[in-house]
């Protein structure tokens, strides 16, 4: 059972669109947008909401995920993989 609420979920995926609105090459992985993207926002938040927001902006094509030989997940904007 999720450990956060849809709107919690909802509201940073927005956040974090609103990020690669501002960044569109911006890449990171889910710890990358924990520490960087979101508190640029004042935001706060665990890894598995960060994690279900990324899933929620990547079943939409707004963030494209790359899995890396390392195991590490690279999130970045759709907009910046059509360029």
């Amino acid at each position: 059972m999720p450990d956060t609420n849809d709107s919690e979920v909802r509201r940073i995926a927005e956040k974090i669109a609103c990020y690669l609105r501002a960044h569109p090459y911006a890449a990171d992985t889910i710890e990358g947008v924990a520490e960087w993207w979101l508190p640029s926002k004042g935001i706060e938040v665990s890894a598995s909401t960060i994690q279900q927001a990324l899933d929620d902006l990547c079943a939409q094509s707004v963030v494209v995920c790359h899995a890396h030989p390392n195991g590490n997940n690279i999130y970045s904007s759709q907009q910046a993989q059509d360029e």
